[in-house]
């Protein structure tokens, strides 16, 4: 099959990764259909409100309202492919969020938002889609995290992760047997919004010196996380790695980018180092 008789779907669209990856399949000849919580803008892209009939075009793009933690709005999403007869060959669940809090003291729904998107709403487009995916031949891409081996105070995302990771491994041996393909990116990091959550850390309101240690850990932790942050790559070279995955015939389970040396170490140290390392950094009393 030529690429420009081939069909995406991405979640998270409207900017940073998700965006740049809409790019980088249209210029691959892919017709896109590029979702987020509002209607994704492309400029002066071309934009069609339809697939069908319209077979002289290399590429199109569709813009399409979805949000994954609704389920309302996801069956609406489908009404309108399969309406339109839309035949996916490719799903990358991309859409993600993060935030840095106390578990022990934030509101339930805070950390139930961050498993909602990042968890739930790759399980839910999986679900309701999987009858447009091709079969056999179809894939589904998760944007995973080197990040989910590290077990830190104050950070829900990793968890979040590590559950994507573990859901794919198993969605990837039950669709095997329809001849689809289930794959696990994990970038390092990238120059998005989400990587601006942590570089902003420090004048939020939660980072604010207090009497409470617990508190008094948790401004230390946000003055010291953005030095963490490593190297950083473009959306754009995260958007050229996941297409090359793509395109390849028979893929691995898991695909790393950009990777840190420190995360793969943390994630080899014993619990207990770690938690004893992290306790005396975080204890610190800042100047």
């Amino acid at each position: 099959m030529r690429d420009s008789d081939k069909t995406v779907l991405i979640t998270g669209a409207g900017r940073g990764l998700g965006k740049a990856l809409a790019l980088r399949f249209l210029s691959g000849g892919w017709k896109v259909i590029a979702t987020d919580l509002e209607i994704p803008e492309y400029g002066d892209l071309q934009v069609s409100p339809l697939f069908k009939g319209q077979p002289g075009r290399k590429s199109l793009l569709q813009p399409l309202k979805m949000d994954v933690s609704s389920d309302e709005s996801v069956a609406s999403a489908f009404v309108v492919l399969k309406a339109e007869d839309c035949k996916l060959d490719l799903i990358i669940n991309n859409a993600g969020i993060d935030s840095y809090f106390m578990l022990s003291q934030t509101p339930l729904d805070k950390f139930r938002r961050i498993f909602e998107v990042n968890v739930f709403g790759g399980y839910r487009v999986n679900q309701v889609f999987l009858p447009l995916v091709s079969k056999p031949g179809g894939r589904i891409i998760h944007i995973g995290s080197e990040s989910l081996n590290l077990t830190m105070p104050f950070m829900a995302y990793p968890l979040s992760k590590k559950l994507v990771e573990g859901y794919a491994k198993v969605l990837r041996q039950e669709l095997k047997f329809h001849g689809i393909d289930v794959v696990v990116i994990r970038p390092g990091a990238i120059d998005t919004e989400l990587l601006k959550t942590v570089s902003g850390l420090a004048g939020s309101e939660e980072a604010v010196q207090e009497s409470d240690p617990l508190k008094a850990a948790f401004h230390a932790f946000a003055s010291q996380a953005s030095g963490e942050i490593g190297k950083v790559i473009s959306p754009g070279q995260a958007a050229e790695f996941i297409y090359s995955v793509s395109c390849i015939t028979r893929p691995r389970a898991v695909y790393r980018i950009n990777n840190m040396l420190q995360l793969r170490i943390a994630a080899l140290l014993p619990f207990g180092l770690v938690e004893r390392i992290v306790h005396k950094r975080l204890s610190r009393t800042r100047s």
